[in-house]
């Protein structure tokens, strides 16, 4: 007597986590896209000292799942410059820590800033 065995569809199905690498590759190249053209209109936006746009742009950014050092050092100036100097603090933590040279010089004097202030 012979034993047949027949399998219908996937025997192991994929889990959860499989299932959401798998969307975050095929997603990857238009995620991408978009995370380079926030980050250009955060740029222009900071060089041209509209710092709500700043912010808002650097978050669109980020949301993409890509990253890039000097958005949070960017984003810490846009803080520091509307008065959010906890918010700054932290971006420039974060830039500092990362490589981003500047941002240390930047903590330093936000810190001045909020010894002065009593913050």
């Amino acid at each position: 007597m012979a034993l047949i065995c027949i399998v219908v569809g996937n025997l192991y199905d994929d889990s959860p986590m499989e299932k959401v690498l798998r969307a975050s590759r095929e997603t990857a190249p238009r995620r991408h896209q978009a995370f380079e053209s926030f980050c250009e209109q955060a740029y222009e936006a900071y060089h041209n000292d509209r710092w709500i746009d700043v912010i808002k742009s650097v978050n669109r950014a980020l949301n993409t799942g890509f990253y890039n050092d000097s958005l949070y050092f960017f984003r810490g100036v846009a803080y520091e410059s509307l008065g959010y100097f906890k918010y700054a603090k932290n971006d420039y933590k974060m830039a500092g820590n990362n490589g981003v040279y500047e941002a240390n010089t930047a903590l330093e004097r936000l810190k001045q800033k909020m010894k002065a202030k009593g913050k």
